[in-house]
């Protein structure tokens, strides 16, 4: 690696750190499950967990053995304003399930994390395709965890 280069790579700290944090979170669920009785109550929460802390575990190792460009030199520069946006709306999703179910918050928050997240340009097909696809994603995990494996899922207070 040439001098110059060498002097433009940095580590991305912001991330390592969120990644850090990712893990406390998981080892505190993974606590927290040792409380729990029923195994059906406990085995969700824990793979979660576990491959939480091995997907965190590896982006800290990734970007300490591949540290990226400096800022301003990257070809696509992440917006703060669309990760807050993702993180908000995956919570207004959480929080509006007791009141609305699964179904109906579950499709409206993937449809705006894809349209928060959409870095490339929005052509007539994708707007077609998209929502069909994303659509076809939340139904089918909804009939997966609620039909197939036969996991609670929330109803919503507004229905019933």
């Amino acid at each position: 690696m040439s001098n110059n280069l060498q002097g433009s790579l940095q580590r991305d700290t912001s991330t390592i750190f969120m990644a850090c944090l990712f893990i406390f979170v998981a080892v505190v669920f993974l606590w927290d499950t040792t409380h729990m009785l029923d195994s059906d109550s406990y085995v969700f929460p824990r793979a979660v967990a576990i491959a939480m802390i091995i997907l965190s575990l590896t982006l800290i190792v990734w970007n300490l053995v591949k540290p990226r460009l400096a800022k301003g030199e990257s070809l696509v520069e992440a917006s703060t304003a669309r990760r807050v946006a993702l993180v908000a709306a995956m919570l207004v999703g959480c929080l509006a399930m007791p009141w609305l179910g699964f179904l109906i918050p579950g499709i409206l928050t993937f449809f705006l994390l894809m349209f928060i997240a959409m870095y490339d340009q929005w052509t007539k097909k994708r707007k077609l395709l998209y929502p069909v696809i994303a659509g076809a994603i939340v139904l089918g995990f909804y009939t997966l965890f609620g039909n197939i494996l036969q996991v609670p899922l929330p109803v919503g207070t507004l229905f019933e």
